[in-house]
């Protein structure tokens, strides 16, 4: 799973994805084992990106979140990604939630 957690990063980065952390949220309840958090500019690049990582990755169905565009959600059963706004991931906060299960990368 490290592997495929560390490909999926680089993907990211690739991507231009900002301020990619990863949890491991295995220990948890939860109904994934990790979870991603990235940052993107504005809702419209938030939206631009997502919508590359729909096709790279096939998925048919538009993503939770991805019409309002601050706070998009790719869930990949094991692994989720959300992916925000800057503004939208300082008020809700899941970094500092999880902050003792992040992951080194």
């Amino acid at each position: 799973m490290k592997e495929h957690l560390n490909e999926l990063y680089n993907y990211l980065k690739e991507k231009k994805f900002k301020d990619i952390i990863i949890y491991d949220l295995s220990n948890e309840e939860q109904t994934f084992d990790y979870g991603i958090i990235v940052s993107t500019p504005s809702t419209t690049y938030n939206k631009k990106l997502a919508v590359q990582l729909m096709q790279d990755f096939e998925i048919e169905k538009y993503p939770e979140g991805f019409n309002k565009g601050e706070w998009i959600v790719f869930d990949f059963d094991k692994i989720v990604i959300h992916s925000f706004v800057v503004q939208v991931r300082e008020k809700y906060n899941l970094d500092k939630l999880w902050q003792s299960k992040k992951m080194n990368f």
